[in-house]
């Protein structure tokens, strides 16, 4: 044991032999001041990140949502679907309501209707024609003093100088008749103004006890589309109800008129239709150019007891053959 030791200490670790640089002594004394002194450490903050705005609109997971949850994700986008669909089908009714309903109006005032069921001397349509059409109105305005025409002159010769008469002035269109309008004002006469043209009838009614209608020349009432000219070349169309000539006379309560004043193509087949043994139309005055007219209403009228009593530029004037009995 001691001769171990002793061997040991005989040869011990071998140092070493190579000299120290000034290099590397310097080398090791600068990593021991690295040791010594402390590193400051710079702190960089975090940049602050903007979260990403998450869409409302989730696309829910079909492969791990139960039935329940499915439905009530579903639900607001089925309830959507069908508010929709419902909405655009009642609209897309409306629409073809309004465009029949349209159509069919165009179709009613562009058509005509025979009221063949309702007789002319039906009591209610002479009540209907009387109280809603025929109410007296007072003259906003004094009508301007009339002179004389000349088939004044030729009422005079046939009926004597009459007062307190009554007549019908049946025209489609136009003012008020200088004849009936001197004898409502100068001779007290009454009775009625009739019209077919709205405007026309308008303006008479401050005047005169005025009726909006066609002459109908059939023996019952009709509804007619009728056409009035405008300024500019345009047209207005409007709906109006002929009446025949003894509706007329009855609801007016004039059915023995001492003068009736006509015009009119529907003239000759309208008094072709009166009932001569029911009514004394004393004077009857056909305004019409048309020579075919003129000469049909003479033969209508020659064959009920009627004479020519006169003729004009614009007409003939006729009157029943036993007036001088009366």
């Amino acid at each position: 044991m001691k001769m171990a030791v002793k061997k040991i200490q005989e040869n011990p670790l071998p140092e070493s032999h190579e000299p120290e640089t000034p290099q590397t002594s310097e080398t090791s004394e600068k990593m021991k001041d690295v040791h010594r002194t402390a590193i400051p450490v710079k702190i960089i903050p975090p940049t602050p990140v903007t979260p990403s705005p998450v869409s409302r609109v989730s696309i829910p997971s079909f492969t791990k949502t139960t039935p329940n949850e499915l439905y009530r994700k579903l639900l607001p986008a089925v309830l959507f679907l069908l508010t929709f669909v419902t909405v655009m089908t009642i609209l897309l009714i409306y629409m073809d309501t309004v465009a029949l309903g349209a159509q069919q109006f165009r179709v009613n005032m562009s058509r005509d209707y025979d009221m063949a069921r309702i007789p002319a001397e039906s009591p209610t349509l002479v009540a209907y024609v009387r109280q809603l059409h025929l109410a007296p109105r007072a003259p906003r305005t004094p009508p301007p003093t009339p002179t004389p025409t000349a088939r004044v002159a030729v009422l005079d010769r046939v009926l004597g100088e009459l007062y307190n008469g009554t007549l019908v002035e049946f025209l489609p269109r136009g003012g008020r008749d200088p004849t009936a309008a001197f004898l409502e004002t100068i001779r007290g006469w009454s009775g009625v103004a009739v019209r077919a043209a709205p405007r026309d009838f308008l303006a008479l009614r401050g005047a005169a006890r005025a009726l909006h209608a066609c002459l109908s020349p059939t023996d019952h009432p009709r509804e007619v589309s009728y056409e009035e000219a405008e300024g500019g070349g345009g047209t207005f169309r409007s709906r109006v109800l002929c009446l025949p000539l003894l509706t007329v006379l009855l609801a007016a309560d004039v059915p023995r008129a001492d003068y009736t004043a006509l015009a009119g193509a529907a003239v000759p087949k309208a008094l072709a239709a009166l009932p001569y043994d029911r009514l004394r139309l004393k004077v009857i005055d056909y305004r019409s150019t048309d020579p075919v007219a003129l000469n049909k209403t003479t033969q209508i009228l020659e064959a009920n007891n009627y004479t020519v009593a006169a003729t004009f530029d614009d007409g003939i004037m006729y009157a029943l053959n036993d007036l001088r009995q009366e």
